[in-house]
């Protein structure tokens, strides 16, 4: 599990460094793999404001940007990100910054018969993303030239890659980490506390829950919410999960995985109106078994998978529509048109997980296997084309 010591040390505050940690924990009976300082990423990004975009007069695909950083000149910085314009307010980095991401130690240079003096940056040079299409531009206006770009970006940060034993559980969150932090450093633990009114949230109608396997899942909570919107998530959310190693993808899933990852308790979001159409009008009936032979469910990644009586699964009006505790249904998974959501909170048992799993790398190694013997089998009877006359 990815640890952001930012994160960690809003739930506890402990004065130790990263390195002292990660040797406390390790003597504690943890494995950290991995220190992560981030704030090396951008050491010398600043904020920039471009303040002028020319067409680079010997280039088709450069632009020529002024931009000032807070120094007493402005920099002309040649860009060839096709979103960069004027008056706004980018990642860049000045001569002499050195970006390990990518290996660039920058320093003045001549782009096409034009003089450049740094770079104006995407997030995958900063070591944030794969793949950029552009420039990263800040949406806060009132970011001033010259600001560290650090703290904005959540690089002000130190990651550890922390590994527990099977019996700790308790440390696959944030809390259950700061509470081992707690125990081997003093200190008392500020749990999560919400100032919102739950009470404004838009609820549906009722969801009706039938567990047909109690053993498998003690536990099954649903809860029908309306008037959702799917947006991107704010920065600071998609900068946590950054650091925590998730994919930010919406408002919605983010807020899903966040919960987990702070508090250690999966939830899943599923689109309401697709689990109706599956169901039928009404109140939604959702249901937990076992997969009967011959079922099928296209899970999330687009894999249409042949379900075994080992495969514990969700349904609406029957209808298998996830993997109980490993992964959600294509067909009623959120997307941008979402207006409801059905949210998911269970109790899968471990071992029933575990079964279910492995029932499905079965059934892939079975299906491979039997595709080898098919193809060894064209081969051994197929007429050979180096037939002698």
């Amino acid at each position: 599990m990815h640890i952001s010591l930012k994160w960690l040390r809003e739930l506890i505050d402990f004065d130790a460094s990263a390195d002292s940690l990660a040797n406390i924990l390790t003597l504690a009976g943890f494995e950290v793999e991995d220190i992560e300082a981030r704030s090396t990423w951008a050491d010398g990004v600043v904020v920039g404001y471009v303040k002028s975009r020319e067409q680079h007069p010997n280039a088709d695909r450069l632009s020529v940007c002024t931009v000032e950083v807070g120094q007493d000149e402005p920099l002309t910085i040649v860009c060839g990100a096709k979103n960069v314009a004027a008056d706004q307010r980018v990642a860049v980095g000045t001569p002499g910054t050195y970006l390990p991401r990518i290996d660039l130690k920058l320093k003045p240079t001549k782009l096409r018969g034009v003089k450049s003096f740094g770079m104006i940056c995407s997030l995958s040079e900063l070591g944030l993303a794969k793949e950029s299409e552009g420039i990263y531009v800040f949406d806060d206006l009132s970011l001033q030239p010259g600001d560290d770009v650090r703290p904005l970006l959540g690089l002000d940060d130190v990651i550890l890659d922390l590994t527990s034993t099977a019996n700790r559980a308790d440390a696959l969150s944030m809390v259950g980490v700061a509470r081992e932090v707690a125990a081997l450093l003093g200190g008392e633990v500020a749990l999560p506390q919400s100032d919102r009114d739950i009470s404004l949230l838009q609820t549906g109608s009722a969801v009706k829950v039938g567990i047909a396997e109690t053993q498998a899942c003690p536990a099954y909570i649903g809860t029908v919410i309306e008037g959702v919107k799917i947006v991107p998530s704010p920065e600071w959310l998609q900068s946590m999960l950054d650091g925590s190693g998730f994919r930010p993808i919406n408002n919605v899933v983010d807020v899903t995985n966040y919960v987990m990852l702070e508090w250690g308790q999966p939830l899943h979001g599923f689109d309401r109106d697709r689990l109706i159409s599956i169901a039928g009008e009404g109140p939604l009936d959702m249901g937990v078994r076992f997969a009967a032979a011959g079922e099928t469910l296209k899970t999330l990644d687009g894999s249409e998978r042949s379900l075994t009586p080992q495969a514990l699964v969700v349904t609406a009006g029957d209808k298998p529509v996830a993997m109980a505790g490993i992964m959600g249904g294509e067909e009623t998974e959120v997307q941008d048109g979402t207006q409801a959501l059905k949210l998911e909170a269970a109790l899968f048992a471990p071992a029933a997980e575990r079964r279910s799993g492995r029932s499905q790398h079965a059934v892939n190694s079975t299906a491979r296997t039997r595709r080898t013997r098919r193809k060894r089998a064209r081969a051994r009877y197929r007429p050979s084309t180096n037939t002698r006359r």
